[in-house]
Parts: C-alpha cells; sequence; structure tokens
C-alpha cells in the first residue's frame, strides 16, 4: 500500500502552498486567452507526486434516487473555479436510467460550499449543463467525461480562448462490431454556468488503422499560451489486435493531440502510453492524465487510472481493477516519453480495502481521480468506486507534511 505515513518534514500543506495561491483575478495571455480564478504560481512535482494520501470513505457525492439523471452512476469529475459564484465547479458523469427504463449516460455539475469546504457534504448537485442546441450532440442519451480546458500551468483554472470557455465531451454514435463508437465533441460558452453551444462536427473519431479504431475516449485538455494551443489526452481503444502491445493486445492507450477552437478537428500526434509492454499497474489498459508541471526538475507528470488486467476483445474493454496513481514524463515537452511510476503508485488496491471502507460503498474499481488544492492548502483527489454501474464519488486527502528528500531517494 502506497498510502504512506512515514513522514518527518515540519513543513506544512499550508506552507506548501501558500505561494501556490495569492489572490483572485484574471489575465489575458497571449492570443486572446485567459485563465480565470485565484492567482497560481508555477507548481512543482513536491506538492503533489511527492505527497502521502489517506483514503476518506465518507462519499463526497452520492448516486441520485431512483429517476434522477445520475441514479447509478455518479463520478469522473472535472473541477474547475468559478470567478462568478466564488466557488468550484464540478462537471460530473451521471448515469440513470429513466421511468421507461432507457440508461442515459450524461453531464450533471455540482457547486461546493465555499472556496474550501470541498469534502464530503459540501457540494450542492445543481442539474445538468443547460445546452443550446442539444439536437447537434451526436447522442443525446450519452454526452457525458465532460472536461473544461484549463491552463496547462494552473490546474483546476479554466482558460479562456478568444473570449469563450470550451469543454469536451464524449458522445456515442453509430454501431461498429456490435458496440456503438464514441466520438470527442466540442462546446463553448460565454461563462462556467453557461449556456453552452455544441460544435456539431467531431472534432476527434476512431481511425480504423490507429489506436483509437472502436473509440475515442475520456480526454482531458489544457492551453498553453506560448504554444498557442490546446493539448489534448484522449483514452484510444483498439478494434484490432495492437502488435506493439503483446500483453494486452486489445487495451487502451493514451493519444496526445493539439487543436485550436479555430480548427474543426484535433491533430492526432501521436501515442503516448500503451499497455502490454512491461508489468506495471497500467500493463492492462490505461486512461488519460490530468498534468502537471514540475518546474524544478524540468519535466511534466499526471495523475491518472488504468489497470493491471488486459481486456478481451468481446468485453467492455475495461476490467477491472481500475486503479489510480502517477505516470511522469522525461522532460519539458509533452511528446516525450512518458512512463508509470511505481514507487507511490498506485495509490491503494481493492483488495486493500478495509470492512468499513467496503461498508461505505467503496470496492471494484476506483476509476478517474482528479485533484483539487484550495487556496488555503487543502488537497483532495477525487474518483468513483463501486460495483459496475452503481459507483458514487469518494476521495483522498493529502497528509499535512512533505516527505523528505533523502526519503523519497532512500526508497527508490
Amino acid at each position: 500500500m502506497n498510502l504512506r505515513k512515514s513522514f518527518t518534514s515540519g513543513v506544512g500543506l499550508f506552507l506548501l502552498c501558500g505561494s501556490f495561491w495569492t489572490t483572485p483575478f484574471s489575465f489575458a495571455a497571449a492570443g486572446g486567452a485567459e485563465v480565470a480564478g485565484t492567482a497560481a504560481g508555477k507548481n512543482g512535482e513536491r506538492n503533489f507526486l511527492q505527497r502521502s494520501w489517506r483514503l476518506d470513505a465518507h462519499c463526497v457525492l452520492p448516486r441520485g434516487p431512483a429517476g434522477a439523471h445520475d441514479s447509478t452512476v455518479a463520478g469522473d469529475p472535472c473541477i474547475v473555479w468559478d470567478d462568478k459564484l466564488g466557488r468550484w465547479r464540478m462537471f460530473y458523469f451521471a448515469q440513470g436510467v429513466d421511468a421507461k427504463g432507457v440508461k442515459r449516460s450524461r453531464t450533471a455539475q455540482a457547486l461546493s460550499a465555499s472556496a474550501e469546504r470541498i469534502g464530503p457534504g459540501d457540494w450542492e448537485k445543481i442539474g445538468m449543463p443547460t445546452l443550446t442546441n442539444a439536437g447537434d450532440l451526436l447522442n443525446q442519451n450519452n454526452w457525458h467525461k465532460w472536461w473544461v480546458v484549463m491552463d496547462a500551468h494552473q490546474p483546476n483554472r479554466a482558460a479562456r480562448v478568444e473570449g469563450k470557455y470550451w469543454s469536451l465531451m464524449v458522445c456515442a454514435s453509430g454501431r461498429k462490431a456490435g458496440r456503438g463508437q464514441k466520438h470527442i465533441q466540442a462546446a463553448h460558452a460565454p461563462s462556467l454556468a453557461g449556456p453552452w453551444t455544441v460544435v456539431k462536427q467531431p472534432i476527434l473519431s476512431p481511425q480504423a488503422d490507429f489506436l483509437d479504431g472502436l473509440h475515442c475516449d475520456t480526454p482531458s485538455a489544457f492551453w498553453i499560451a506560448d504554444q498557442q494551443r490546446v493539448v489534448i489526452f484522449y483514452k484510444g481503444y483498439p478494434s484490432q489486435t495492437q502488435k506493439e502491445q503483446p500483453g494486452a493486445p486489445f487495451g487502451s492507450g493514451t493519444i496526445l493531440a493539439y487543436w485550436h477552437p479555430r480548427e474543426a478537428a484535433a491533430r492526432k500526434v501521436k501515442i503516448l502510453l500503451r499497455p502490454g509492454a512491461n508489468d506495471t499497474w497500467l500493463k492492462g489498459w490505461i486512461s488519460t492524465p490530468q498534468i502537471f508541471s514540475d518546474e524544478e526538475r524540468g519535466r511534466w507528470y499526471g495523475l491518472i487510472n488504468g489497470s493491471p488486467t488486459p481486456p478481451a476483445d468481446e468485453s467492455h474493454r475495461e476490467p477491472a481493477p481500475s486503479l489510480g496513481g502517477w505516470v511522469v514524463c522525461t522532460g519539458r515537452d509533452l511528446e516525450g516519453e512518458w512512463r508509470p511510476d511505481t514507487e507511490l503508485s498506485p495509490f491503494r488496491r481493492p483488495e486493500q480495502l478495509t470492512q468499513p471502507e467496503l461498508d461505505a460503498g467503496l470496492g471494484v474499481n476506483f476509476w478517474r481521480h482528479h485533484l483539487l488544492v484550495t487556496p488555503g492548502g487543502q488537497a483532495r483527489i477525487y474518483f468513483n468506486s463501486g460495483q459496475y454501474g452503481r459507483e458514487q464519488m469518494y476521495s483522498l486527502v493529502a497528509e499535512p507534511e512533505l516527505r523528505r528528500e533523502s526519503e523519497t531517494k532512500a526508497e527508490r
């Protein structure tokens, strides 16, 4: 188990993050982009990757009642600061079954009680985003895994590109080999509260001879001002056996793409992470990261989930267990080599859950992980867990002390 408790440094999380946050602001970046939210300096790896994380078994966001849009699943969060409200706005995967028995996988929202109240009991559900043109969705019953484009150097801070906020989402359309194919669509809005206008044409779609031949799924996206583009990480599911990943020939992997809202489609750049190439906790299938800049070491790293279990072709392609942890890039170029962290990851495995944690509803999988750090220094990683199709949101909480550098080196 990597929820480590052996910390001796007296540097608290407030001191760690005190220079990370200053005062509310919104500044203009090059090329007509703005970043909304509280000022944040460049962040380093020791802020996050080298933290110790404690599992909080209290549910952060429960499933809704029968008939609600999130009656079966509440998970896959994306959280950004809402300047107008002075609260955190969460977009989350809301799956429910209506009175006619139709399953719908859509997007819903929740607001934190305040900038600092972000734990269990602190989130108010406020319904689904308002769409001006829902008819332009590929599937009005299937638009989920919503991600707001953020500034790459300011976590949880939404970027305004050419005066608009932008989001990406997954939509399913058509059938291939008995399955619906997933595409990635975009939407824009004048404020985070909406209303959101859907871009009808998907910006990423499956390509038969590529890793994403079956699905384009689970986007995360970041604006990089000095490059004047949105960097997109998305999960590609293959429709054909992948000879490059013999240990998981049908496992999904992480793909990098570049995009600007002026462009009709994103440009697929390269496959960053493939499963089946090594014996790690990500050898079965791999999802997409929430990225952070490690200025001290001159590299990027990311919070991600994936599994050591390779899928079969005729399966849902995400066999248990889904685990959360870190991946690290070798340098400042996002197209560089990425590798799974194996020293501090994964955070927890299902077999390590205690009986009280199981009784609280955790189990089977730990899905998409998302980190939020408040101005006062609180840090939580949110994720959903539970039986397939019966998941709700929980969190990991940062321990109050920082790992000593010598301690880290000794363990490595």
